[in-house]
């Protein structure tokens, strides 16, 4: 297809009448007839060639409802003119055609008839003079062999230099697929060879994912050049895709699995292409089948090319397929023949790689087609493909230059690392993207191994969430609470539905909140887990302590923290702290490590230090530097086998001001058990 609008010229001193009488009754198909509608809106003046060849392009790409319904859609047609028009098509096609779905005639006059040839696709050209007719079709047909064992049921499909028919193998019985070299180029050599060369690939190419081809016919002028494939029933994996995201803006999310699985059989069967050196070169969604029993078919292997292949060494011309966009050689071009001409564009633009579109063949090679494959799955995961634009060049364009809009910025849920997998698959410098097809096939496939572990992760840890007594919470790296477990609802009164989505703050005493803050922020700078005790909440208003214990979730993004109710320790510690305040000696509690964990306002008095400035230091803050070597074993000892000392036992012992000056004290030693350990209790008095 010409690459610009201003190639395309329409003649219109035919009536649609006129270049009708050209066909003896062509075989109709659905894209027949929104072609149809087109041409009678354009020869009636009611849309103009512009609007007739973008609107066409963007339905032949996406063929979404009909050509009617999307020049409605631009405002490109007045929707009172539909009526009329589709008036005039059902008149022409009760005159003229016949539907395509309809069984061939089986008698052998069907196969010199031309109501046999598909008509050709509308042939828009450059420099059209008046009286030229509008339409070209396809001369009348040559038969298929006459062992009588095809018998034609209607065409499929048309494009570029072939045509595809549903036929029945009488030999068999079965159901096959017909692909045909059209019949109006059935005697250009250049053509012959390009279909045969895609038959020989295709046939040569023995995957699960690549339909077998059963038997071909050159063709000798008097019969059709065709080959038989298996027929697969199914549906395009666009229209698969388009089914998802219907159903996942209802609310539904089950297909998107399926659809992975889909993508990892695509890009296993085009890693085997690739082994056998084969590039698809026009890989899209409608080029791929979803059968109805599981089956992941990659089909139209037309624009496929051997990487060995010697382009000088051919004699064929490019494929000037449907799917294609191209810049036509000029009439005087010494150009050899060949494979594929170094400035050709071959592809679909909205899937097309940057070498693609700007005509570098010699940058063609597999890595081309993980740029196609990671186009398939941008359009797996938002519904579209990367790049859209209001025309083919609009489209090439912005493949070369712009960008692709990021996953999730179109759909929200788009998992993190598929989107960057996928923007790594569609990087503009080939040597940036994915090495090869099979590699995509495997991080996508490692993306799901790890979603179900994560999956099978969450199941335990609700089962245990359900379960634990304490309080257990998943947070976001924003500190937002995204899961939570009953014991909220026990421990503080708070549901699920109060608690989900809030930020945990809102659950802590303001006094606590720049604790909680600094004890996160510990975390999220690598330290692997972090404990700390914050008063909380409660639904009636007052506050429970609870000692958290936080862990961050490698590969989630999030938090999992433990909180277990520690009021009665904390009460039972007030207690013991109004016990100490109220002693009229000086009194410090040290723990099984030798630090000191509490002080009354006696101890501050006697040795001159706050309680800030010992809290967590050793015991040997109060002891003269002479003794402190030695006092370290001594204590060690002491917890090691713990008893009560009275005061006044005769041991002369001295203490150390913060001034430096030493006294001599007498202490008592009373070791107490608790939850968190050994705990000594030491009253001290000045002599």
């Amino acid at each position: 297809m010409p690459t610009s609008e201003a190639e395309f010229c329409l003649s219109r001193s035919e009536s649609t009448a006129q270049f009708l009488r050209h066909w003896s009754h062509p075989i109709m198909t659905h894209t027949d007839r929104d072609l149809l509608f087109g041409v009678i809106a354009l020869q009636n003046d009611l849309i103009d060639t512009r609007q007739f060849v973008d609107a066409f392009t963007l339905w032949a790409l996406h063929k979404i409802g009909s050509l009617a319904d999307l020049l409605i859609e631009r405002g490109w047609l007045d929707p009172m003119d539909r009526n009329h028009i589709e008036y005039l098509v059902e008149r022409h096609i009760k005159k003229h055609w016949i539907l395509a779905e309809s069984p061939v005639p089986a008698d052998p006059s069907m196969h010199t008839a031309p109501n046999v040839a598909k008509a050709q696709t509308h042939q828009l050209r450059k420099g059209a003079t008046p009286g030229d007719p509008l339409v070209r079709v396809s001369p009348i047909s040559a038969p298929l062999r006459d062992d009588g064992r095809l018998r034609l049921l209607g065409v499929l499909s048309t494009g570029g230099i072939g045509q595809v028919w549903k036929a029945l193998d009488q030999v068999f019985d079965r159901t096959v697929a017909l692909k045909e070299l059209k019949p109006e180029l059935a005697t250009n050599p250049q053509h012959q060879e390009r279909f045969v060369r895609e038959a020989q690939i295709t046939g040569q190419l023995e995957h699960p994912g690549i339909v077998p081809v059963y038997d071909f016919h050159a063709g000798d002028g008097a019969t059709r050049c065709y080959y038989t494939m298996r027929f697969v029933k199914g549906r395009t994996l666009t229209e698969v895709i388009r089914e998802y995201h219907r159903e996942r803006l209802a609310g539904g999310t089950g297909r998107f699995l399926p659809l992975l699985q889909n993508f990892i059989s695509i890009c296993q069967t085009i890693a085997y292409a690739h082994s056998r050196n084969v590039i698809h070169r026009d890989l899209k969604g409608d080029n791929i089948i979803v059968g109805d029993f599981g089956e992941v078919i990659v089909l139209d292997w037309g624009l496929a090319k051997r990487l060995d292949d010697n382009p000088a060494g051919s004699a064929s011309e490019p494929d000037r397929s449907e799917t294609m966009a191209y810049l036509e050689p000029k009439p005087d071009s010494v150009t050899s023949p060949s494979a594929t001409v170094q400035g050709d564009r071959l592809g679909t633009p909205a899937y097309m790689a940057p070498e693609q579109a700007t005509g570098q063949i010699q940058l063609i090679d597999a890595r081309t087609d993980v740029y196609g494959l990671a186009a398939i799955l941008y359009e797996i995961l938002v519904g579209e493909p990367p790049f859209w634009g209001t025309s083919i060049l609009d489209t090439v364009h912005k493949v070369i230059h712009e960008p692709p809009v990021p996953p999730r910025e179109r759909v929200g849920e788009v998992p993190v690392e598929l989107e960057k997998l996928c923007l790594r698959g569609l990087a503009k410098d080939r040597n940036d993207r994915p090495g090869s097809a099979a590699e995509l096939a495997l991080r996508v496939q490692f993306w799901i191994a790890e979603r179900a572990e994560r999956k099978r992760t969450e199941q335990e840890r609700e089962r245990f969430f359900n379960l634990s007594m304490d309080l257990l919470a998943i947070l976001d790296l924003e500190g937002r609470l995204t899961q939570t477990n009953p014991a909220w609802g026990t421990i503080l009164g708070w549901s699920a539905e109060q608690l989900h989505g809030h930020e945990v703050r809102d659950f802590i005493h303001p006094d606590d909140r720049h604790r909680m803050t600094m004890a996160l922020e510990r975390l999220l700078a690598s330290e692997s887990a972090t404990d700390v005790e914050l008063q909380c909440v409660t639904r009636g208003g007052s506050y429970r302590w609870i000692h958290w214990n936080a862990t961050l979730i490698r590969g989630e993004s999030a938090l999992y923290v433990v909180g277990r109710d520690v009021s009665e320790r904390k009460q039972a510690e007030q207690m013991f702290r109004d016990l100490l305040e109220s002693a009229p000696d000086a009194m410090v509690v040290v723990n099984s490590a030798g630090c000191v964990v509490l002080v009354n306002t006696q101890m501050e008095r006697l040795f001159g230090y706050t309680r800030e400035e010992v809290l967590g230091q050793p015991i040997e803050v109060y002891v003269p530097r002479a003794y402190r070597a030695d006092h370290v074993a001594k204590v060690q000892a002491y917890i090691a086998n713990p008893s009560f000392r009275p005061m006044g036992i005769g041991r002369e012992l001295t203490g150390q001001h913060k001034d430096g000056h030493a006294f001599p004290v007498e202490i008592s030693l009373s070791p107490v058990r608790t939850e968190q350990g050994l705990l000594i209790s030491c009253a001290i008095r000045g002599k």
